[in-house]
């Protein structure tokens, strides 16, 4: 049977495989597209279990935030080159991933995400597709989903850093509806994601940071050469007055703000401000960051 150029094209654009890919799939099936795309499908399932040993530290960060503001969610999803990443099929995968994550709390664990479904097949499915179509192992990293508490106002904002090096949620609650819709707030919870994707806190408050972090700290500060040899009492307020700088530098609200120049001003401030402005209680509750590839050892080139 002859396999025409129209033939081809359409099924390139029903699956994103190569010409020649798509040619000798339907050379294979006789011309039926239905058959071409099992036979490419199953191709690509080989070729994903052929790359899948492969390092996959490039890729998106995407971010997608609810219709009505209160729900945000973001998705890592790694391939092994920035020429990849930023093809249409990755970016569309990703951002599909994303809204899922946001549709759907128990996918927050990428097993679980991997089992649902996108345009009738489940996730792993499509990314094996990708795989086939891309020609480089691609691996969805992780998930989080952040809301805000029910009944509760405010927003969740997003912000996207470098297209998509780096992706943060904050979540922003406030006391009204009013509130909750005003473009004061809506500008409070976007300077609050900079400064997360900017100071990279690790917590929210100094309340939040395990006591094992703390203990840990205190004991690399207490052997450190300056503290050795001073009596005990001098050595718990040294240590003390230098886990105040690590409060500052981790934990957001008590971070210099970084609008401020001078860095007088904390975010405690900048929110106690905001509070005064709109006569009502505001708060961070949470935030999220993923930073591309984070923890992940490339292989020298």
């Amino acid at each position: 049977m002859t396999i025409s150029a129209t033939m081809v094209r359409d099924l390139r654009e029903k699956t994103g495989a190569g010409i020649m890919e798509c040619k000798a799939a339907l050379a294979e099936a006789s011309g039926d597209m239905e058959k071409a795309i099992e036979v490419l499908r199953k191709r690509g399932l080989k070729t994903a279990e052929k790359k899948a040993g492969r390092t996959a530290a490039d890729g998106l960060v995407a971010a997608w935030v609810s219709p009505g503001r209160n729900v945000g969610a973001l998705v890592e999803v790694n391939c092994e080159t920035d020429f990849v990443a930023r093809t249409d099929r990755f970016a569309s995968v990703t951002r599909s991933l994303v809204a899922l994550v946001g549709a759907d709390k128990a996918a927050e664990d990428v097993e679980v995400l991997l089992r649902r479904s996108l345009n009738n097949q489940p996730v792993a499915e499509v990314v094996k597709d990708a795989i086939a179509s891309l020609g480089e192992n691609i691996v969805v990293r992780r998930a989080a989903r952040l809301a805000l508490p029910e009944t509760a106002q405010g927003v969740i904002t997003s912000y996207l850093h470098g297209g998509g090096k780096i992706g943060v949620l904050v979540g922003v609650r406030c006391g009204s509806d009013r509130a909750a819709k005003s473009e004061e707030l809506a500008h409070l919870a976007k300077e609050l994601a900079l400064q997360v994707c900017s100071a990279e806190p690790a917590y929210l408050t100094r309340d939040q940071v395990p006591a094992e972090i703390l203990d840990k700290e205190r004991e690399i500060l207490r052997v450190q050469p300056d503290v050795q040899g001073k009596p005990p009492a001098i050595q718990d307020k040294i240590i003390q007055g230098r886990l105040e700088k690590f409060f500052i530098e981790r934990c957001l609200v008590d971070q210099a703000f970084i609008r401020d120049p001078e860095g007088k001003q904390r975010v405690r401030d900048v929110l106690k401000a905001a509070e005064k402005s709109l006569g009502e209680p505001v708060s961070v509750t949470a935030f999220v960051r993923f930073r591309l590839g984070e923890g992940i050892e490339k292989r020298a080139t």
